[in-house]
């Protein structure tokens, strides 16, 4: 029985082990490594965190549903990191195959490891070089300052008195820190002048904090944005996040205390009065319930209209549109479809049905000394162009080619190629599928109920500069 099967380096191979090469092929790395890379990737994650932005800024921010809005606005930058990167490394590493006008059976081999052939002379302080290292060295800073306020926070509390009750720790400050919170610390400024009613509604206001988590949720998105620091946009969220986590603990507050300070009205009027008060110094990474956001908060506790919970699906179409302008962006650098057929060409007969792809059963292929001297052979005979290094063009070349009954290799084509000038394209096609046609081995085919069977590779070849 004739069956498809998803191209795999094991479909037909499966006993043609992955053995070490001197340059093996680049695995899918969260964050990129080159040049051309880092900008591609930094263009997709501004176009699509800033998409998401919009969204939120002019559709769902002015809404009452804050669990919705604290979860799009923690996990959307989160999407904007990854996603270019899922989508750069499924098209890489499972390009399509088009179908071959070639009769006869033909078996899939898939994909092979490929080899590496890098620039040599490229300038030393290339723009290439040095973008890469600025931007790993951007996010070890981020790191590093937001390390530092949190060691900051540490010392200025360390010796503060605390007092352990159910579910945080009360730290009292003595007027030296504003009422604020911190993981499971409750930093309280007993020296602000309250009544019982009011003291019990800015603990439960503190307590909301601690409860949800928001000093977790925060930090994350610290994280994020170390990773993501040259996107203008990521900078906008934590202060966006920071109002909604406000929002859920007054709206907690109120319905957690006495009817004296339950009212919105009342609450907004102690929220005003605390916020009036002297400058107090500002704590890092806290939740205070003076300094933080004051008029959008009082804002928020007196309106009355309802949430439109019908805006929270406008993220699908969303979604699906940036994961469409993702993959339609990686998919730019791909060789361009064939022309149309000329009124001569549409008259002919139409070519055969594309070969059916066999499962392999018996006896697998193989290159002679196997993939570690399959790989020797294809960098011996590359070389990287000169075109390509001058316009500082780096990339991989897929390459497809069929070997024959006789184990020789044959309709060799190029699949995919980076994008760039023309002429530096064309030459690292040329290159990679010169290097691929003229190999010296001739291949053991692959056998299938005792005879030979035709089978499909394909082999991708990585140039990179110095």
């Amino acid at each position: 029985m004739k069956t498809w099967m998803r191209p795999s380096w094991m479909s037909c191979c499966a006993t043609l082990r992955l053995l070490p090469h001197p340059h093996p092929p680049m695995s899918p790395t969260l964050l990129p490594s080159t040049t051309p890379d880092l900008l591609s990737w930094l263009l997709q994650s501004t176009l699509c965190l800033g998409a998401c932005w919009l969204l939120y800024r002019y559709v769902l921010r002015q809404e009452r549903f804050f669990h919705y809005n604290r979860r799009f606005l923690q996990f959307t930058p989160w999407l904007a990191l990854l996603l270019p990167r899922l989508v750069s490394a499924g098209l890489e590493y499972w390009p399509a195959e088009p179908a071959s006008g070639k009769a006869g059976a033909v078996l899939s081999g898939g994909l092979l490891p490929g080899p590496t052939v890098q620039a040599v002379g490229s300038a030393l302080y290339s723009l290439p070089q040095w973008l890469p290292l600025l931007y790993y060295t951007g996010v070890l800073l981020m790191l590093a300052l937001l390390g530092a306020r949190v060691l900051r926070l540490w010392l200025r509390t360390r010796h503060l008195p605390r007092e352990l009750r159910t579910g945080y720790v009360l730290v009292r400050t003595g007027g030296q820190l504003p009422t604020s919170s911190f993981g499971r610390w409750i930093l309280w400024d007993e020296t602000v002048p309250l009544t019982p009613a009011e003291a019990q509604a800015v603990l439960a206001h503190e307590i909301a904090h601690v409860q949800q988590g928001h000093t977790a949720e925060k930090l994350r998105l610290e994280l994020v944005r170390a990773l993501l620091w040259p996107n203008p946009v990521v900078h906008l969220f934590p202060r966006a996040l920071a109002q909604v986590q406000e929002f859920m603990a007054d709206a907690q507050a109120l319905r957690t205390t006495s009817p004296a300070t339950a009212s919105p009205t009342i609450y907004a009027s102690l929220l005003a009065r605390l916020a009036l008060r002297p400058y107090q110094p500002n704590v890092p990474l806290t939740q205070s319930f003076t300094q933080s956001l004051t008029l959008a908060r009082i804002r928020m506790l007196t309106q009355s209209s309802s949430a439109r919970h019908w805006k929270q699906w406008l993220l699908l179409p969303l979604g699906t549109a940036l994961l469409a302008g993702v993959a339609a962006c990686e998919k730019a650098g791909e060789l361009p479809p064939p022309p149309p057929p000329t009124v001569a060409e549409a008259s002919l007969v139409p070519p055969p049905p594309p070969p059916a792809l066999y499962t392999a059963d018996e006896q697998s292929p193989g290159y002679p000394g196997g993939q570690a001297q399959l790989m020797a052979d294809v960098l011996k005979q590359l070389k990287y162009p000169l075109a390509a290094k001058k316009a500082k063009l780096s990339g991989t070349v897929f390459v497809r080619f069929v070997v024959n009954e006789q184990g020789r290799i044959q309709d060799a084509e190029v699949l995919k190629a980076p994008s760039g000038s023309n002429g530096a394209v064309e030459a690292l096609k040329s290159e990679a599928l010169t290097a691929v046609k003229t190999l010296p081995g001739r291949w053991t085919p692959c056998q299938r109920n005792g005879q030979a069977v035709a089978t499909r590779y394909t082999i991708p070849v990585q140039f990179a500069l110095k």
